[in-house]
């Protein structure tokens, strides 16, 4: 696609820069060409065209002509069955690729594909600069795309802009008013709204951007669109092909709209951009150069996180439609309008390409932890445990109307957020307290846990620079009337308590023991937290009672009528696996106690959901 070729254009531009005197040869379908032509530092097109696809003898010839020039290196930037068998027969001295299983035999050089970008200039281009790398290339690598323009393109496109008699001395806008797909595309009434936003604000002149077959929906967000700003649309101004769309895009202030190529080629011309991105593709990808003021986008999850927690990017792509309809252009018209007023200055904004900041992305947004904690009668223990949290830039405390002075003691701590809140269950409490955090970033703590210093200082480190990973989990150690338990079933437990708010949720069909549902990676920390779960007998009884009842409530819901086995049989079943599979006999006395304990829960489960059904008949 469009884009996809004028990214990968820099690898041929640094090329050329490193080595000057190299002959450098660009393989590009032959109807993206028009993005790179005049690009000095592309000296031939190979270009691969749909015969070579349907014809096996097209595509032996196009492999044969690709070894006949004897290439010192190729860089493969795309992996794919095309670009394989073009490697694999091509006689490269040196070739080099992503890493991606099971083609590694294939190059010389592989490098490993980022999930996360480090800077403003986007994942994209971060990872085409990425095969770059094994050269050791001797130049400070430029990273961005360039498109080149005749002078009489260019006076094509004044004439044309003169013919329609528009105003020169108002910004002209181009909108960029569908998507290269339905599922790439803003809905067509949204967008009928973004620009009469734009109209208002600006009382700019604006061109929009669509090709003949789209003229049906092009001229549906016309209708749709105010009177008044139906007058500062100039709907027929059409380049008669992609390359005099491009000097015509040249000739436009900023560019507005749906992600795709017509953005890219706004950014190649050096010209400001605001994206609507598609539910289903990945800002993280396209979001080049973002710095809030030339450069914008909006991303639904940006305003409705919890649609896309879970979600495959399979999913999202089905389900974009409905998804774009809860993307009301009024989410976002407050960063449209800022981005207006800061690109419709009466001063001409300098945005020089070659002068780019390239921002590292811990000083566009630092990471920031809050901490979040859910209480019920922990008067004891919690001035301790807010002094425990005393790194995390946020503590937010959710108590389920405590009856002791739980209330009074955090309401002497000036550093904590207090919010008491009627206790339900527990995935539906610790749902509630993530949306109250003020960080992307939370760690949950329950009142009898503490964070040793190790832990608190791998817990900075992988907060501040989080790289692809979104949950951790944790191990815990478990702790008996002081003393540490290293079996009883607790020697591998673990449990995540830190993640980014954006991309997880407790599962609401869990009412104890909740399940976090993530979406993205994962991983395990190094260090342990400490678990002063159990003081004593009868506390960690009551503990497990209150467990029971929320279980059992679990299971009514899901239609499980108890019977024998789960009165007489698990009870029995659960001492025997903590007590002697989980060798809880090597911790002693505490380890029967526990295990006893556990054995008791599991009956008392069934209780409550036998009390449940009798009380409901």
């Amino acid at each position: 696609m469009i884009g996809d070729v004028l990214v990968s254009s820099i690898i041929c531009n640094n090329l050329k820069k490193a080595y000057p005197n190299s002959e450098i040869h660009y393989m590009v379908y032959n109807h993206t060409t028009p993005v790179v032509v005049g690009n000095p530092n592309i000296d031939k097109f190979i270009l691969f065209k749909e015969e070579h696809r349907k014809s096996k003898l097209q595509l032996f010839r196009f492999i044969r002509s690709i070894r006949r020039e004897r290439y010192d290196l190729i860089i493969d930037a795309y992996s794919k069955l095309e670009s394989w068998l073009t490697v694999l027969f091509s006689g490269a001295k040196r070739k080099i690729s992503y890493h991606k299983k099971g083609r590694t035999f294939l190059y010389t050089d592989t490098i490993k594909m980022q999930t996360k970008a480090r800077t403003n200039l986007g994942l994209t281009i971060e990872r085409r600069l990425s095969l770059l790398s094994p050269l050791n290339l001797k130049i400070k690598l430029d990273p961005i795309p360039r498109l080149y323009i005749t002078n009489d393109e260019k006076v094509i496109a004044k004439n044309l802009l003169s013919n329609h008699e528009i105003d020169r001395s108002k910004k002209l806008i181009m909108v960029s008013i569908l998507g290269s797909s339905s599922n790439k595309t803003y809905p067509l009434n949204y967008i009928s709204k973004v620009v009469d936003f734009i109209a208002i604000n600006t009382g700019a002149s604006m061109l929009f951007n669509y090709i003949p077959n789209q003229m049906d929906d092009a001229k549906y967000i016309y209708d749709s669109c105010n009177d008044s700003t139906k007058s500062q649309i100039y709907f027929d101004v059409l380049g008669g092909s992609l390359r005099e769309y491009i000097a015509l895009m040249n000739e436009c202030d900023f560019i507005i709209g749906n992600d795709g190529g017509a953005i890219n080629i706004a950014k190649s011309l050096n010209k400001p951009s605001f994206i609507i991105f598609s539910p289903w593709i990945e800002k993280n990808m396209w979001a080049t150069f973002e710095d809030g003021k030339f450069h914008k986008s909006v991303h639904l999850q940006d305003y409705k996180p919890e649609l896309f927690i879970g979600k495959s990017e399979k999913e999202l792509k089905k389900e974009s439609l409905n998804l774009y309809e809860q993307f009301d252009p009024e989410l976002f018209y407050e960063e449209l309008k800022s981005f207006l007023n800061f690109n419709v200055s009466n001063e001409p904004n300098k945005l020089m390409l070659d002068e780019i900041s390239i921002i590292e992305s811990s000083n566009i947004k630092k990471n920031k932890l809050t901490a979040l904690v859910i209480t019920l009668n922990e008067a004891e223990t919690i001035e301790s445990l807010i002094e425990n949290l005393n790194f995390a830039d946020e503590i937010i405390i959710i108590d389920s109307f405590s009856s002791d002075t739980t209330a009074k003691v955090i309401g002497e701590c000036s550093n904590v957020k207090f919010i008491q809140r009627k206790f339900s269950n527990f995935s539906d409490q610790r749902n509630f307290a993530i949306e109250q955090a003020g960080n992307d970033w939370i760690m949950f703590i329950d009142a009898d846990e503490r964070i040793t210093e190790d832990l608190k200082r791998e817990i900075e480190a992988v907060v501040k620079d989080t790289k692809d990973i979104i949950a951790y989990e944790i191990h815990r150690n478990f702790f008996f009337k002081n003393k540490r338990l290293k079996f009883s079933g607790f020697q591998t437990d673990k449990t995540f308590r830190l993640f980014n708010k954006n991309y997880a949720r407790y599962d609401d069909q869990k009412f104890v023991h909740e399940t976090l549902i993530v979406s993205g990676k994962t991983k395990v920390l190094k260090n342990r937290l400490d678990h002063f779960s159990f003081k004593n007998r009868d506390d960690y009884k009551r503990k497990m009672e209150i467990y029971a009842t929320l279980r059992a409530q679990e299971l009514f819901k899901k239609g499980l009528k108890p019977n024998f086995y789960h009165f007489k049989i698990k009870p029995v079943y659960r001492f025997f696996y903590h007590y002697i599979i989980r060798l809880g006999f090597l911790d002693g006395e505490c380890g029967f106690v526990i295990s006893k304990l556990n054995s008791y829960s599991v009956k008392q489960r069934y209780i409550e959901l036998q009390n449940i059904y009798d009380s409901s008949n």
